[in-house]
């Protein structure tokens, strides 16, 4: 299975009222609601909306995917956003807003300037709404989570989202997936991470990048980013941009996550993953899912994992290569082994922990019973010497 990086949101309470043709004056979302959601809204609803979104004040998450929203709908919201500064996490995936209804949201939320969200996945974005996202990167002081997956960016729209991913100093999360911002955006990308950029999340899969991008992303880990999932599945990466990704990891203590499946990856990339299975402590998630290797690679595989001594890796998925069935499985039952095994270790490391925090405990009290005896015995002492 693929490393999942950014999981679905689930959906909040629904904001009832403005589908009617005709919305009644002053409806608006009510005052116990932090959290709404739309199934479907009227162009009169969506004006009703947007009047009430300028001026609220306790609505914090607005979920606006699937409505069909198109550049003139997002228009209309963005009056809305561009005076509101209370939301907090925006959601218009699966619409239709295009680079011209995005141009609106993005410069709504610059002026808006507290969100910290947002969502605009499968919204038929290119580049022109790229250059007006990263406007907004650039001057957000709030962002922590930018989600574009499934659009239409190309190289120079993902430069330009590289670029400001470098002057965001709060964005910890980045989803560019299945987009097409080439080696070009990917380069960007890591220069951005290599300015010690805070990014913890990234998604650049199904982007077309090949070992250029590859050997970059590798500069970044190799200079300890502090990104600690990665997901570069579904591009063209062979095993020379394994082997500069795999050393890099060798001198990286953050990655924990590392999705490179349906790549062009061989059994010669054995050599260089090896080193990194027997001496990386960090990383908990491996995936080469739908790549080339064989059943000789998957016999060197099984001996590493049971020979690595510091082994943190709880998921190695390598299923949908040139392996046989028995080889597979045998790498699983290890892996679950392994993988109980290192629960049950941290089970008895909490528990030891914290009866070391109640012996700590029991010593301050007996260390104050011992003085409180000490004062009781002296204070008799001086009682009975006054008594004399």
């Amino acid at each position: 299975m693929p490393i999942v990086l950014f999981p679905k949101k689930d959906k909040p309470q629904l904001a009832r009222g403005f589908s009617p043709k005709v919305v009644r004056l002053n409806v608006r979302i009510k005052e116990d609601i932090e959290e709404a959601s739309l199934a479907n809204i009227s162009r009169s609803g969506l004006l009703a909306l947007s009047n009430d979104i300028s001026s609220n004040r306790h609505v914090t998450k607005l979920d606006f995917r699937h409505v069909c929203f198109g550049p003139e709908e997002g228009s209309i919201l963005a009056k809305g956003l561009a005076t509101n500064r209370v939301l907090l996490d925006l959601n218009l995936q699966h619409n239709n807003l295009s680079d011209v209804g995005t141009l609106a949201v993005a410069q709504a939320l610059t002026e808006q300037g507290v969100l910290e969200a947002l969502t605009l996945d499968a919204n038929g974005i290119g580049d022109v709404g790229a250059y007006a996202l990263a406007e907004y990167v650039s001057s957000s002081r709030t962002l922590k989570e930018l989600r574009l997956f499934d659009n239409h960016i190309l190289q120079d729209g993902g430069v330009a989202i590289g670029n400001a991913v470098a002057k965001c100093p709060t964005l910890r999360h980045l989803d560019l997936g299945l987009n097409e911002i080439g080696d070009q955006g990917a380069v960007a990308v890591a220069t951005a991470l290599c300015d010690y950029n805070k990014l913890s999340k990234l998604s650049i899969r199904a982007n077309g990048i090949t070992s250029v991008g590859g050997k970059a992303l590798a500069k970044a880990l190799r200079k300890d980013c502090k990104l600690r999932s990665l997901d570069l599945r579904v591009n063209r990466l062979r095993d020379d941009a394994v082997k500069h990704i795999f050393e890099a990891l060798l001198l990286n203590s953050h990655l924990q996550e590392l999705d490179l499946g349906r790549n062009s990856i061989r059994d010669d990339a054995m050599e260089f993953v090896a080193e990194v299975i027997l001496k990386n402590k960090f990383i908990t998630k491996l995936s080469f899912e739908d790549n080339y290797f064989t059943d000789e690679a998957a016999e060197v595989f099984l001996k590493l994992l049971q020979k690595a001594e510091h082994l943190s890796m709880t998921e190695f998925t390598i299923h949908s290569n040139y392996i046989s069935e028995i080889k597979l499985q045998q790498i699983d039952l290890f892996m679950r082994t392994h993988a109980r095994e290192l629960q049950k270790k941290k089970r008895e490391n909490k528990r030891q922990r914290s009866q070391s925090n109640v012996g700590v405990g029991h010593g301050h009290d007996t260390r104050d019973e011992s003085k409180n005896s000490a004062g009781r015995q002296s204070s008799g002492s001086h009682s009975r010497s006054t008594s004399r």
